[in-house]
């Protein structure tokens, strides 16, 4: 498994030298992901790593949108599943878990806006519901979208 420090540079090399034809290897990158990048401790490092690897996996989702759209999908499925756990972690810093689920919260939204812009809508729009229905069980099982949403009284 890759350290943080080392994934960091390959993604920051990445960043200095990136071409728009070089997906492929922003992929390897991004499935290369320590754990280390979902917390559970927040710091600068780790930080700045999830924030890059979100960015990866939108700018994979927006080379591959109007290409491939089943490869487009999962990535925003995948982006999501990797937030989720990170923010479900209970031993994850509560401002972490915050910022996953807030992330996850516009990854649903794109998700959604996208099963809408396809063609096949009998099938896509089974896609958008399985999506609505997993993000409102994940919500209110953390009870996040609640005013007092946790024990350490932070108000959202």
């Amino acid at each position: 498994m890759m350290e943080l420090t080392s994934w960091q540079d390959q993604i920051s090399h990445w960043y200095e030298t990136r071409k728009h034809d070089q997906v492929d290897v922003l992929e390897a990158i991004l499935y290369e992901a320590p754990d280390t990048v979902f917390g559970p401790e927040l710091s600068d490092q780790q930080s700045k790593a999830i924030a890059c690897w979100l960015d990866g996996c939108l700018r994979v989702f927006q080379y591959a949108r109007y290409q491939d759209h089943h490869k487009a999908y999962q990535t925003l499925l995948y982006a999501s599943a990797k937030l989720e756990q990170a923010a479900c972690q209970p031993m994850s810093d509560i401002l972490l878990k915050d910022w996953c689920l807030k992330r996850l919260q516009h990854l649903t939204v794109l998700a959604l806006e996208f099963c809408n812009q396809q063609q096949d809508q009998s099938q896509w729009q089974q896609q958008a519901n399985n999506l609505i229905e997993s993000h409102v069980a994940l919500m209110r099982s953390l009870n996040w979208n609640e005013t007092r949403k946790h024990d350490q009284g932070l108000r959202h």
